[in-house]
């Protein structure tokens, strides 16, 4: 018995759907022309199949704002010369004493105390000995030994600067010199080198480096004797507080921008080089996510600056001394940076289909032409 698929009535109808034609062995000939396009369909072919995986390397970048993580700024307590020891006293006390462990204002300052970034400091004074120089944070200065007391191991370092510090610091060239060697030469003898890390909680505050008080008041005092700089200078040990920043760094710097307080020289615009350097820095939490790498939390910086002029610091109540005074603060809003590839199998079914996409464009315009041109000469025939 004969099935109905097996007829030949039923063969020659389903021939008709047949999309795969098979040509006869002899019949099916090569020519130049269809291989110049066969060789042009793999060159597209390869260099679509290139750029496909170049863009997919790239990588999709969003960018999104968030509100920033809070800190719960009403419990600090912004007493003069004691903020920092007695925010991580308290945060010791709550380890120590369970008791105390369901206050909510003592857990309130172990989080600003668990919530610290560090700062790098790396600055060149030229024109100043290290004698004559002071910092402070917050209030909390060098010279009186609360910065010292309050901040423990985070701390800033006053040398000699390094040959490579000190051309750097006078705009001088910088090939072949030490960034470890301390500068020799009799030029760099009043000059001084400030760095080290502060760890800092995360909130907002001032970071200063400026002329010492008994230094800066007794400069006046000469001046108003009349005495000339050059002559106070001899006694003191300078007063031209003019700086090159090499760099200074708040927690980890955003990699993908730049840092605008690096490599960046201060000059005084009195020509006596005193004045007081107000710089206004804002920190914008930015959280870096990479493809199949760890999330950063970074910081990108922005910041405005003036000079106060040395006229308006003798007249200043309470006084301020020549220098450098930084004034931090955190942006409330969050940038995150997301860094993300499409999924792989979408991938590879996007790369499957173009370069089979780009055969069978290839084979139809080809064939389209082939026919076009045997119809043309068929006409003329």
């Amino acid at each position: 018995m004969i099935s109905p698929l097996q007829s030949p009535s039923s063969k020659r109808s389903s021939r008709g759907f047949d999309a795969f034609a098979k040509p006869i062995d002899g019949i099916r000939t090569r020519s130049s022309v269809g291989g110049v396009i066969t060789l042009l369909a793999s060159i597209s072919a390869i260099v679509l199949f290139i750029s496909q995986f170049y863009l997919y390397s790239l990588g999709d970048i969003t960018h999104n704002l968030d509100l920033a993580s809070s800190i719960p700024l009403s419990v600090v307590i912004p007493t003069k010369g004691g903020f920092s020891q007695l925010l991580y006293n308290r945060a010791a006390h709550i380890n120590n004493n369970p008791r105390r462990k369901n206050n909510k204002m003592m857990k309130s300052i172990q989080s600003i105390a668990a919530s610290r970034i560090k700062v790098s400091v790396h600055i060149t004074f030229p024109n100043l000995n290290c004698k004559v120089l002071d910092y402070s944070h917050n209030g909390d200065s060098l010279s009186t030994g609360d910065f010292a007391k309050n901040n423990g191991l985070s701390k800033f370092f006053m040398r000699r600067p390094t040959e490579y510090d000190y051309a750097k610091a006078t705009n001088q060239l910088v090939q072949g010199l030490s960034k470890t060697k301390t500068d020799s030469s009799p030029a760099s003898q009043d000059s001084c080198t400030v760095h080290g890390t502060l760890t800092i909680p995360h909130i907002g505050g001032d970071l200063s480096f400026f002329l010492s008080y008994e230094t800066f008041r007794h400069t006046k005092n000469m001046v108003s004797d009349g005495k000339s700089l050059d002559e106070a200078d001899k006694e003191t040990g300078g007063h031209d507080v003019s700086h090159y920043i090499h760099e200074i760094e708040f927690g980890k710097h955003f990699p993908l921008a730049t840092n605008p307080l690096k490599d960046t020289f201060i000059k005084m615009e009195d020509p006596s080089g005193i004045g007081l350097q107000q710089m206004s820095v804002k920190l914008v939490p930015t959280v870096y996510k990479r493809f199949m790498k760890k999330k950063l939390n970074t910081y990108q910086i922005s910041y405005s600056s003036y000079t106060i002029l040395p006229s308006i610091l003798v007249m200043s109540n309470p006084p301020k001394l020549p220098g450098l005074n930084i004034h931090y603060d955190f942006n409330p809003i969050a940038v995150t940076h997301t860094e993300s590839r499409e999924n792989f199998f979408v991938f590879v079914s996007s790369l499957i289909g173009i370069v089979g996409g780009v055969f069978v464009t290839v084979g139809l315009v080809s064939s389209a032409v082939v026919t076009s041109a045997q119809t043309v000469l068929k006409k003329q025939d």
